[in-house]
């Protein structure tokens, strides 16, 4: 089939079913997992990839492992395209053959109609334990990836549908939960034959060959979309650093006294024509801890940003990466070399983001949002319950959205490269021996600005177990969330042992818990955007009666004043204080 002969209502039909495709694909993971991590905090991802391995289409999970799959699929194909068969699926979890951390399993299932490869499905997640020296494989003091558990490289998991059971005893036998594990494994090779059952409907349709004419066209229709919009930038050049607390290991001695500076990342964003560059040239080395992150890892994650200051309804597919230069010199902490540990990679593919949208709020001003708080705290709890049974609970607790150059901050809500859900107190207190004492907002510490940072969120549990041996990653306890155009820092993250007791701040550690003890975590406030003195008073007083602001920080970093006996705004004394402080501001 011509391409000139593209029908466009055709396109739009093929492109549709896709997304059901890829939809149905989520929902078979969402119902047969085993992993609360899994089915409630959608920590994984579907995908429908060309015959070359390029993605025609991404799920409603985690772009930042969709993104991996072009890659992954190419490589497998230089070395294997005469041996892979109808019925096969790949696995790997393998940071050096493309993909993320040890706990993240990718899977991709070839499609063909005849004896051509004419597609395939991928789908793959957080994987709750795969070994290593920790409960939950995400130790952030690991000095070598061979520390962090299982690494399989890229190999058959099922070969012309015939289950590989020597791989899964030894995935069994590496797990500290190994039902989970096979049973989160099944769910997402189930995700990909349902995938590849529906995309035979297409072909029933269409045809294997104007299917291919078609994905191409998708994938060409995005790149066009992409280059226009990044052609309509102002050429220049755009930098940012932000910066990681440390490498892993720590940055505080015994006593208590700082050891290690924070550790920059750095990007410059180039426009030049319809192409772009983002160069993190300057950033930090390699370090020894588990902060390193897999260049895989870093090709999606700029990708992912880079979909933040286009058109949101530019299809996701490879065509978006296409305008994208990406340079992240060898034996950096955003492309480390082997056998660098990256278990903890998670806050340092969010310190990159961060630094990318600073870049790109530059560039783009009335697209991008101030700092969100933070890629998600990563905690994990494991040991033995009362059986004598072993359980590993994982969470990511995340804290909100940055001001908007048009609205507040989203309380409550994953930063937007990601899209997690939230695990229910009452399921985990039902799978594991922990009590959730809190889950609640922290006022005052979301970012002062015309548009306010999302406050910060309170999380607490309480083990009921023996004992257990708890692995934290954390960031943001150095360098708070940035606010833009006027608008105020949010506040720094805090983790606590037995607050009301003890209270023992803790950064990034591995230590032992006792039953009844308490862990408290504070995420960082998100930054604000706008001169704060030019917010609503309206809006002011609701943070107030929402109990996000207090009346002591609505005067102090508002102007605002609130009459506490009717809990309304004075507006004679609010429109002086601001005056003052609007002139006290020209005289520094």
């Amino acid at each position: 089939m011509a391409k000139e002969k593209i029908d466009i209502i055709v396109l739009q039909l093929i492109n549709n079913f896709l997304y059901s495709l890829v939809d149905e694909m989520t929902q078979t993971v969402v119902r047969t997992s085993f992993s609360p991590l899994i089915r409630d905090a959608f920590d994984f991802q579907c995908a429908i990839c060309r015959a070359d391995g390029d993605v025609i289409l991404e799920g409603e999970g985690i772009s930042v492992y969709s993104m991996v799959y072009p890659n992954l699929i190419k490589d497998w194909l230089k070395e294997h395209r005469d041996t892979t068969y109808p019925g096969d699926t790949i696995i790997t979890n393998d940071p050096y053959a493309g993909g993320s951390h040890l706990p993240d399993f990718h899977m991709y299932h070839p499609i063909f109609v005849g004896d051509e490869l004419v597609a395939w499905t991928a789908s793959g997640g957080h994987m709750k334990d795969v070994g290593g020296a920790v409960p939950g494989s995400c130790a952030c003091d690991s000095t070598e990836i061979y520390q962090e558990g299982l690494r399989i490289p890229p190999m058959k998991l099922y070969e012309r549908g015939i289950r590989n059971d020597t791989l899964f005893k030894i995935m069994r036998a590496m797990s500290r939960t190994p039902d989970i594990l096979e049973g989160d494994v099944e769910a997402w090779q189930a995700s990909c034959l349902i995938g590849e059952r529906r995309f035979m409907h297409l072909v029933e349709t269409y045809g294997s060959e104007t299917l291919k004419v078609y994905f191409d066209e998708l994938i060409d229709y995005a790149e066009r979309l992409t280059r226009a919009e990044i052609k309509a930038m102002p050429d220049g050049e755009y930098e940012f650093t932000d910066y990681l607390d440390d490498g892993g290991t720590g940055y505080l001695d015994a006593e208590g006294n700082i050891i290690a500076d924070p550790l920059p990342i750095h990007v410059k964003i180039t426009v030049k024509g319809d192409s772009i560059t983002f160069d993190f040239t300057g950033t930090a080395p390699q370090v020894k801890g588990a902060m390193n992150n897999p260049y895989g890892t870093t090709v999606a994650t700029a990708l992912t940003n880079l979909r933040l200051i286009l058109d949101p309804d530019i299809p996701r597919n490879s065509g978006t990466m296409r305008p994208l230069t990406l340079i992240s010199p060898y034996g950096t902490l955003l492309n480390p070399k082997l056998p660098g540990a990256v278990a903890g990679r998670g806050a340092t593919f969010g310190r990159m983001s961060d630094a990318v949208q600073g870049a790109s709020a530059q560039l783009a001003p009335d697209k991008m949002l101030a700092c969100p708080s933070n890629i998600d705290t990563l905690l994990c709890i494991g040991g033995y319950d009362e059986t004598g049974s072993p359980f590993v609970f994982m969470e990511t607790i995340f804290g909100g959205w940055g001001g908007r150059p048009f609205a507040d901050g989203i309380d409550y809500n994953t930063i937007p490269i990601f899209n997690y859900g939230n695990q229910p107190c009452e399921v985990n207190e039902e799978l594991f021996p922990l009590m959730c004492n809190q889950y609640a907002y922290a006022a005052d510490t979301g970012g002062a600005g015309k548009y306010r940072g999302s406050v910060a969120l309170v999380r607490e549990w309480k083990l009921l177990a023996d004992e257990a041996l708890l692995q934290l990653r954390t960031d943001r306890q150095r360098t708070a969330p940035y606010g833009l155009y006027g608008g105020k820092s949010g506040t720094l993250s805090e983790s606590i042992i037995n607050p009301d007791t003890e209270n023992r701040h803790i950064a990034k550690t591995t230590l032992s818990l006792k039953k009844g003890d308490v862990y408290r975590v504070i995420t960082s406030g998100a930054g604000g955007w706008g001169d704060p003195l030019e917010r609503d008073p309206e809006l002011v007083l609701k943070d107030v009666r929402d109990e996000k602001v207090s009346v002591k920080r609505a005067r102090e970093a508002y102007g605002v004043v609130i009459n506490e006996a009717v809990m309304e705004v004075d507006i004679t004394e609010t429109q002086q204080l601001r005056k003052k402080m609007k002139e006290d501001k020209k005289n520094v």
